[in-house]
């Protein structure tokens, strides 16, 4: 009786499988296995299996061992009888082989953000400023304009309406909390929570008592809390309301230049030109071909919008304000030099560029792991910034940035009509991000104005005025202010950051990230739009 086994050796726990075969000399017929085994053993033959064994075919139990050591088998012929004299097979087990201890993977991460209890401000700014965003005002102001009847498009009163709906839309900005309590500008997506959570982080939340006083006189609709926390009414003087000036916008004059440096402006002053059958300059009017169907919406929507240029902000108007918010001059015959401006802030073009800078290279030290990142340049840069702006917070700075966002969406609205782009074609491909965009680009190809799309001034808009709303309303000055919150906030706008500098080199030609350059953006573009017409 030939008797072998696999896996051989056999080892303690270790599944195994016997192979027993007559061999020559043995006769077929019926045999008997029994096997010693110990007690936690487990045994397949019991107290003894009986099994038909032939010439040619092979009888393979399955066995398991517990315990180490040896095992006998014993083989007797028949089914019972003597076992003495009778052939007797060793099973040699084995220990156990011992376990192998799970590869450990070391890797060096970067720690948890720090946390910073001005979160709740950041997000109610990224909520509030993405529901400011022309998709949200076109989808606002298409159900009050569709249902015009056919002499509501004579006239004025169109254009009016569509105003009207775009300052309405934009008191978001400027009085959030009544907004979300009408529940007509802003959606469900914002709670109440963020936003009074958000306006309470605002710096502008603890100003002194008496810088409040005005306003409550004058505006008894105004909620506030007296020192006990009981709710009460503005209008005679009283206690300071918990946000004592709502009507701070939450919005950036920046987002204005830099569309007005895109060229969206100048799109609309060259078509209502076009409109009224005036030539800008002596040479041949690209716009020649400009005629509007006088039954479609568009004609009377121009109509309008000429009439009401007198009412509209000027252009020196709106380079005078760039210069107290930023000290970001215009560059045009049009806009007056800048030694005749008043009060300039000549600190901040380098001290925020200063901030993107040092933002890039904390960014590199977080990323290499092995080196702990400092933000502490980053918190300087802050309060440096956060102090300029602050400074230029007077004068217009409560009403033209409102009324200027709700002009420039009301062209945004008119470009992107349909009749527009039948006139002016453009680029059918190119995924634009609004669809007023593709109309600008197409005006500088017609034009020969600097070739940079107006996507990457549109990036430099919306990201340039979360990074400024963040760091405006920021408690940036307080003592109590640490690295840790210099991190968390770059951290929170790491895209933001980014985005913006990338978008400043397509357009300037400048790379923050490599050094600090105080150059104004108008001055870039005007070189750049030199070495256009050059190349041309």
């Amino acid at each position: 009786m030939h008797v072998s086994w696999t896996p051989d050796p056999i080892r303690a726990g270790q599944r195994a499988v016997l192979q027993i075969l007559l061999e020559d000399t043995d006769d077929p017929g019926d045999y008997t296995f029994r096997l010693t085994v110990a007690a936690d053993d487990v045994n397949p033959f019991g107290t003894g299996e009986t099994h038909r064994m032939r010439r040619g075919l092979d009888f393979e139990p399955e066995v398991l061992f517990a315990v180490e050591g040896n095992k006998t088998l014993t083989i007797t012929r028949g089914k019972e009888g003597p076992f003495e004299g009778d052939p007797e097979v060793v099973l040699p087990v084995l220990a156990a082989l011992t376990p192998q201890v799970p590869t450990q993977t070391v890797a060096l991460v970067a720690g948890d953000p720090p946390q910073s209890a001005d979160e709740v401000l950041w997000s109610f700014i990224r909520e509030l400023t993405g529901q400011l965003r022309f998709e949200e005002f076109h989808e606002f102001v298409e159900p009050k304009l569709t249902g015009l009847s056919g002499p509501e498009w004579f006239g004025t009163d169109a254009y009016r309406r569509l105003f009207r709906a775009a300052e309405t839309f934009v008191e978001a900005a400027a009085d959030p909390l009544r907004a979300i309590e009408k529940r007509r500008l802003l959606k469900d997506e914002i709670s109440l929570g963020t936003v009074t959570g958000g306006l309470e982080r605002s710096y502008v939340s603890s100003e002194r008592d008496d810088l409040a006083q005005p306003f409550l006189r004058f505006a008894p609709d105004v909620q506030f809390r007296n020192d006990q926390g009981v709710a009460a009414r503005g209008g005679g003087g009283g206690p300071a309301a918990q946000f004592p000036l709502p009507n701070v916008p939450f919005v950036e004059l920046i987002w204005n230049y830099w569309h007005e440096e895109g060229g969206l402006v100048q799109t609309m002053n060259h078509i209502l030109a076009r409109f009224q059958n005036r030539r800008i300059g002596p040479q041949y009017d690209a716009l020649a071909r400009f005629d509007l169907n006088p039954l479609l919406p568009l004609r009377n929507l121009l109509w309008g919008f000429t009439e009401d240029e007198q009412s509209r902000l000027t252009v020196r108007r709106r380079a005078a304000e760039y210069m107290v918010q930023y000290g970001l001059p215009l560059v045009g015959r049009a806009v007056p030099p800048p030694y005749t401006m008043v009060d300039r802030r000549t600190q901040f073009l380098e001290g925020f560029h200063a901030l993107l800078h040092a933002a890039h290279e904390f960014y590199k030290e977080r990323d290499d792991k092995t080196v702990d990142a400092d933000a502490f340049p980053l918190l300087s840069s802050l309060r440096e910034v956060h102090l300029v702006l602050a400074h230029g917070a007077h004068n217009q700075f409560a009403d033209l940035p409102l009324v200027a966002r709700a002009e420039m969406l009301t062209m945004q609205w008119i470009l992107a009509q349909p009749e527009m782009r039948e006139f002016l074609g453009g680029p059918t491909m190119v995924p634009y991000e609004e669809d007023w965009m593709d109309r600008v680009d197409t005006m500088k190809s017609i034009q020969g104005w600097p070739e940079a799309s107006i996507t990457h001034f549109f990036e430099l808009a919306v990201h340039g005025e979360q990074i400024l709303l963040s760091i405006r309303h920021g408690r940036w000055n307080e003592s109590s202010r640490t690295r840790e919150d210099a991190a968390n906030w770059a951290l929170t706008w790491r895209n933001e950051i980014q985005r913006y500098i990338h978008a400043y080199r397509t357009v300037t030609g400048v790379d923050l990230q490599t050094s600090v350059d105080a150059t104004m953006p108008s001055v870039l573009l005007a070189r750049r739009g030199a070495r256009q017409i050059r190349r041309a």
